[in-house]
C-alpha cells in the first residue's frame, strides 16, 4: 500500500497565463483547481491516481504585459501613485504605477514598477484609431521621471501590450532627452526619420545616475529584420504594408545613426540584435542602449524570482501551465514557454506529467515535450468543448472548469 500511495498524485501546481481579452491567470488557475478538486472529491474513498489530499497549488502568473503591475503589487505590498501623463494618442491620460518605499522584491532601497501597457498600451486605443506611425510612448518617460523624483533607486518596467513602435524614442523624449524635433511635437513611429541625434542633458545624466533599470520582456525578438519590432508586432498595432516597410527603414537607418552610448557596453548596432530588444517597438533597445537596463522574462521574474517557481515544480507530480491560443510565440518568452523550460530541468523530468489548457493550440506535442525536456504532455482546448470561439470566451470559467474535471478523469481511465 506504501508503494501504491507513493505513486499517486499529491501535488499540482497550476501556473497558467492569462487568456488574453478574456479571464486573468488567477481566474484561470482558480477555475482548473476548482475542476480538478471537484473530481478528486467525487473519487473520494475510491482507487484514484490521485491522493484524497492531494494539493492543488495555483500561482498567479503574469508576463510582462496587462495585469502585470497588479501582480506586483499583490506580491510585494506595494503602494500605487496615480497621475496625469501623456497617452499613446498624445493626449493627457490617467494612470499609475507601483511605488516601494522600502525594502522590497527589488531591493534594500525604493523602487518603481511601471507597466507599459497602463500608458502606452493598445488597449488604450480605440480599434479604428490604431496606427503605431501616430502613437507614442512619451509618457512612460514622463512616469519614470516621477518615480525618479520620489527615490527609487530601481526603476522596473514591463513592456507588453503597448500600441506604439516608436522605437523608444517618445519614452526618451519624455524624460527630456533632445531629438531635434521641432518643439511639441511627440515622437512616434512616424518621426524616425526625422531623428538625426539623440542627446542627454547634464542635469538628467546626474538624475539617472546610480539609478538601475530592469525591463521584464514577454518577447525575446531583436529590434529589426523579419523577426523584429516592426514586422511581427506592429500588425497588431494597425500597421499595413507599407507603414511596416517605411517604419523598418526609418528604424535601422535611426540605429545607424546612434553608434555606441555610454551606458552600454554595446553599439545599437549591437544592441538591437540582443532577444528582447524589439519588444514594445523597441522600447527594449532604448532601455538597453541608453539606460542600460537589465532584462529579465516575466516568467522568470514574476515565478521564479517573486515565487518560488522553480521550486514548486520541482516538488509536483503534474505542473499545468496555458493561455488562450498556444502557438509558436508561447515557447518565445511567455509563461508557457517558461514553464516547458522549467520542468526541462527538472532531474525526474521523464517522470513530469505537463498539462497545458487554452482556448486552442496550433502546435505539435512533439514540439512541446522536446522543449519541455522529454517530459509528458498533454494539451487540453476548450475548442473541444466549445468551437465557437465567441461563445466559449463568454463561458471560459465554466469550461476551464469541467475541462479540468475531464483532464482528473482521464488519469484515472488510465489506470
Amino acid at each position: 500500500m506504501a508503494s501504491e500511495n507513493k505513486k499517486r498524485i499529491c501535488k499540482v501546481v497550476v501556473c497558467p497565463d492569462k487568456f488574453k481579452g478574456g479571464l486573468s491567470s488567477g481566474q484561470v488557475a482558480a477555475a482548473i483547481k476548482e475542476g480538478m478538486e471537484d473530481y478528486i472529491s467525487f473519487r473520494k474513498g475510491e482507487m484514484s491516481a490521485f491522493s484524497s489530499s492531494a494539493e492543488i497549488l495555483p500561482v498567479e502568473m503574469a508576463d510582462g504585459g496587462d495585469g502585470s503591475a497588479a501582480l506586483f503589487r499583490k506580491l510585494s505590498g506595494a503602494e500605487e501613485i496615480c497621475l496625469k501623463v501623456c497617452g499613446p494618442l498624445g493626449e493627457e491620460v490617467e494612470s499609475s504605477y507601483m511605488f516601494c518605499r522600502g525594502a522590497s522584491p527589488l531591493g534594500e532601497k525604493p523602487s518603481a514598477f511601471i507597466e507599459c501597457a497602463r500608458v502606452c498600451g493598445l488597449a488604450m486605443v480605440p480599434e479604428e484609431k490604431r496606427n503605431p506611425l501616430a502613437t507614442t510612448t512619451f509618457g512612460l518617460g514622463q512616469m519614470i521621471l516621477d518615480a525618479v523624483k520620489r527615490g527609487a533607486g530601481t526603476i522596473c518596467i514591463s513592456l507588453g501590450g503597448s500600441a506604439t513602435n516608436d522605437c523608444g524614442t517618445g519614452m526618451l523624449q519624455g524624460l527630456g532627452f533632445s531629438l531635434g524635433l521641432p518643439e511639441g511635437q511627440k515622437a512616434s513611429g512616424g518621426t524616425m526619420a526625422d531623428i538625426k541625434s539623440i542627446a542627454e542633458p547634464e542635469d538628467l545624466e546626474k538624475r539617472l545616475s546610480g539609478i538601475r533599470f530592469l525591463i521584464v520582456n514577454d518577447v525575446d525578438n531583436p529590434l529589426l529584420g523579419p523577426t523584429g519590432a516592426t514586422y511581427i508586432y506592429s500588425g497588431q498595432k494597425g500597421a499595413d504594408k507599407e507603414a511596416m516597410d517605411k517604419m523598418e527603414r526609418d528604424m535601422s537607418a535611426l540605429v545607424s545613426r546612434l553608434g555606441k552610448y555610454s551606458r552600454s557596453k554595446n553599439d545599437a548596432s549591437q544592441d538591437a540584435l540582443v532577444p528582447g530588444a524589439g519588444a514594445a517597438g523597441g522600447l527594449g533597445f532604448a532601455f538597453l542602449h541608453f539606460l542600460g537596463a537589465d532584462s529579465v522574462s516575466g516568467f522568470e521574474f514574476f515565478g521564479v524570482r517573486l515565487q518560488g517557481l522553480s521550486e514548486k515544480i520541482a516538488e509536483a507530480d503534474i505542473v499545468i501551465s496555458g493561455e488562450g491560443s498556444i502557438d509558436i510565440q508561447s515557447l518565445s518568452g511567455k509563461v508557457v514557454g517558461g514553464c516547458c523550460r522549467c520542468v526541462s530541468c527538472c532531474p525526474d523530468v521523464s517522470e513530469k506529467r505537463l498539462w497545458l489548457f487554452c482556448g486552442k493550440s496550433s502546435l505539435e506535442l512533439e514540439d512541446l515535450a522536446k522543449s519541455s525536456g522529454g517530459a509528458s504532455v498533454r494539451v487540453f482546448q476548450l475548442a473541444d468543448i466549445e468551437k465557437d470561439m465567441k461563445a466559449r470566451m463568454k463561458r471560459e470559467y465554466p469550461l476551464l472548469r469541467q475541462l479540468a474535471y475531464c483532464a482528473a478523469m482521464e488519469m484515472d481511465a488510465l489506470l
